[in-house]
């Protein structure tokens, strides 16, 4: 009979997943921080751990307590470009727009380039990344929204988007699958 043992490291990061899945980003955030001290070489346990503080900071509004967040989660971001991937031009690209919600009219003019270039660069490193062809379009979508402005075109990306997020095959274990459930709520907002 052969067993396969689930390791210390699936073990602890799916429970960190499922953490974070019951609405506690802060003791998830810590949990991956620790995963990260002992995966060194790992980029997802760190990627994560910047993922929780970023999506969580959506939803604070003292201005502090989000920059200080923010902070945080963007010195998990590797400076070395040869160390970013895809996925952390993304999370790059995330942290920005929510850097850009503290103060919009002023922050919008100066952030939205930075915002744009990630994203971007991140289709260059993965052209099928379903969460940067998805971030753009929301985020341009969201632009339009408030200037005026057609938005098909985002409309087109977020189904492309969505087409990719249900042939997308993670290349390994806990490898950022996220994303989906807010691309379809988008897609409801297109006429």
């Amino acid at each position: 009979m052969i067993t396969f043992a689930q390791s210390n490291y699936e073990k602890a990061m799916g429970e960190a997943l499922s953490t974070w899945k019951s609405g506690k980003a802060k003791e998830a955030s810590e949990m991956f921080e620790k995963i990260a001290q002992t995966e060194k070489e790992n980029w997802l346990p760190k990627y994560y751990q910047a993922l929780t503080l970023v999506t969580s900071s959506f939803a604070i509004q003292e201005e502090a307590e989000k920059t200080s967040i923010l902070k945080k989660a963007n010195a998990l971001i590797p400076t070395d470009p040869k160390a970013l991937n895809s996925e952390w031009f993304v999370l790059k690209a995330l942290a920005t727009t929510s850097e850009l919600t503290i103060d919009p009219m002023n922050n919008a003019p100066l952030l939205s380039p930075s915002i744009i270039s990630d994203y971007e660069t991140a289709l260059q490193l993965d052209p099928n990344n379903p969460r940067a062809i998805a971030g753009l379009a929301e985020f341009s979508f969201q632009s339009k929204k408030f200037m005026g402005g057609n938005t098909k075109e985002e409309c087109e990306s977020l189904q492309k988007a969505l087409t990719l997020f249900e042939s997308q095959k993670p290349e390994q274990p806990f490898y950022p699958v996220w994303g989906k459930e807010r691309a379809e709520a988008l897609l409801k907002e297109c006429k």
